[in-house]
């Protein structure tokens, strides 16, 4: 019942919306949204932009609730509007998110040279380049390769099972650092640099779940599916 009484619909102002739910500005600059968007719905909104609501909806709903259901029936252009908004998403990851997390973790180990500090630089180092392995994946090779796929012209010698198999969580890693802020780090460590941390590592730990969500349930299912048709 609470999905249906959360569930965002179309009609709603844009405007609205982003008061409600303020995380969602980061979904509209992935869309190519720029704010001012006066008394104008979501659907005036993604027309205005050439963008398919379906797909707006769908990334919405989830990032504001997710056991949001959808159903799985986008077509081959909202595919490539997914796969866009993915791209964007990793370009946020890369160009915005880490370098500001590295850096704080810079300034508070020149603070406390404990062991701890240490292996929590460290730790984010690993989990960072691990996620960075994974995002260059998804660009160099899995979103060609989808983008191909709709114009038929895809790579005979592979298939999105591949994808599905490389797709390991990269989410885990995270929860090392963090326990290592919240548990082990002693007190004396700068507060406000762990705090700022802390904040940043569950907003991209929140983001990065429903971004792999979008990957795992809905673009995978949806090119399998393009993959079968195309050997009908």
């Amino acid at each position: 019942m609470g999905s249906k009484q959360e569930e965002i619909q179309k009609t709603i102002k844009m405007s609205k919306l982003l008061f409600s739910h303020p995380q969602l500005i980061l979904v509209l600059e992935r869309f190519g949204i720029k704010l001012g968007v006066r008394e104008k719905t979501v659907e005036d909104i993604c027309r205005e932009y050439e963008i398919s609501t379906k797909v707006f909806l769908m990334v919405v709903n989830l990032n504001v609730n997710t056991s949001y259901h959808y159903e799985l029936n986008f077509d081959a252009q909202d595919i490539k509007q997914i796969v866009k908004y993915l791209t964007k998403s990793h370009s946020y990851f890369a160009d915005e998110v880490f370098p500001e997390i590295i850096k704080n973790i810079h300034l508070m180990s020149e603070y406390s040279q404990k062991p701890e500090m240490q292996l929590v630089e460290r730790f984010f180092n690993e989990y960072k380049n691990e996620v960075d392995q994974h995002f260059d994946y998804e660009n160099n090779t899995v979103f060609p390769y989808i983008l191909n796929l709709i114009d038929a012209n895809a790579a005979e010698n592979y298939s999105v099972i591949d994808y599905r198999e490389h797709h390991d969580d990269i989410q885990e890693k995270l929860d090392d650092v963090k326990k290592l802020l919240i548990e082990h780090l002693p007190q004396k460590a700068d507060n406000n640099l762990r705090r700022k941390i802390l904040f940043a590592l569950f907003d991209l730990d929140t983001d990065l779940q429903t971004h792999s969500k979008i990957e795992n349930e809905i673009l995978i299912p949806q090119v399998e599916q393009l993959e079968k048709q195309g050997q009908a």
